[in-house]
């Protein structure tokens, strides 16, 4: 019988979600775009969880983060860790859609996971120089590891989103298609995961909705926002 995957947490408890993602950033809780949807959603249906850092080595079986621990087993793909959960724990009741909203959810989420997203990874593969300043990890390294972090891994991570990119539809334009594209998906659901200047003109003129609506989820379900930003700490204790 084939053995499961290790786990990362070993001292784990019956029915506690682990969620296993990579350190805090000084800007943002998560530079995933997947971790930070992941989290999210966690907060807003309710389930409780722990953070449990990576250590910028550990990854789940399909080479992925993000990924779940629960009753000693890993489930991991933020996707199917939200259709596990919806389904078992605290937040059931967000997969009790009828016919036509399941049918609007999918194409919203096909929309958003399988063109947007490719704009967003896009945008980083020009430039993650960020993720080595204090915005970034710049906090958490120093000496030859902050060195080996700004010269080697930024330049390397930056090569392999180029690469991703090579090999999808979003290559194959110029850089006004993808403007275009982009503005397409932010008229159709007001959400843009990352964006340059023109692209954040654009959203505060077309739609201050998207601005007002991300203050609220922010408000409501990040109030340890800033606080994560200055200690870096993932154990912050966001329900008041």
């Amino acid at each position: 019988m084939p053995k499961g995957p290790k786990l990362v947490k070993k001292d784990w408890e019956q029915d506690k979600v682990y969620l296993i993602q990579f350190p805090r950033t000084g800007c943002i809780p998560s530079p995933s775009p997947y971790s930070l949807k992941l989290e999210t959603w966690l907060r807003m249906a309710g389930i409780e969880y722990e953070n449990v850092s990576n250590e910028f080595k550990h990854m789940s079986n399909r080479g992925q983060q993000p990924f779940i621990e629960l009753n000693g087993e890993q489930v991991s793909d933020t996707s199917i860790i939200i259709d596990t959960l919806a389904t078992k724990v605290q937040g059931r009741e967000l997969n009790e859609l009828s016919t036509k909203d399941k049918s609007i959810e999918r194409a919203f989420y096909t929309l958003i996971e399988h063109h947007l997203n490719w704009m967003g990874v896009y945008s980083r593969s020009q430039t993650f120089k960020w993720i080595g300043t204090d915005a970034g990890y710049g906090k958490s390294f120093s000496g030859i590891k902050a060195f080996f972090l700004k010269k080697v891994v930024v330049p390397r991570f930056e090569r392999k989103l180029k690469a991703k990119c090579a090999g999808q539809w979003i290559g194959t334009l110029t850089n006004e298609e993808k403007i275009s594209e982009l503005k397409k998906d932010i008229n159709a659901i007001f959400y843009t995961p990352q964006f340059t200047g023109e692209i954040k003109k654009y959203i505060e003129t077309t739609t201050p909705n998207l601005i007002a609506y991300l203050n609220r989820i922010k408000e409501r379900f990040w109030p340890d926002w800033d606080e994560i930003g200055q200690t870096l700490r993932m154990d912050t204790k966001w329900k008041q």
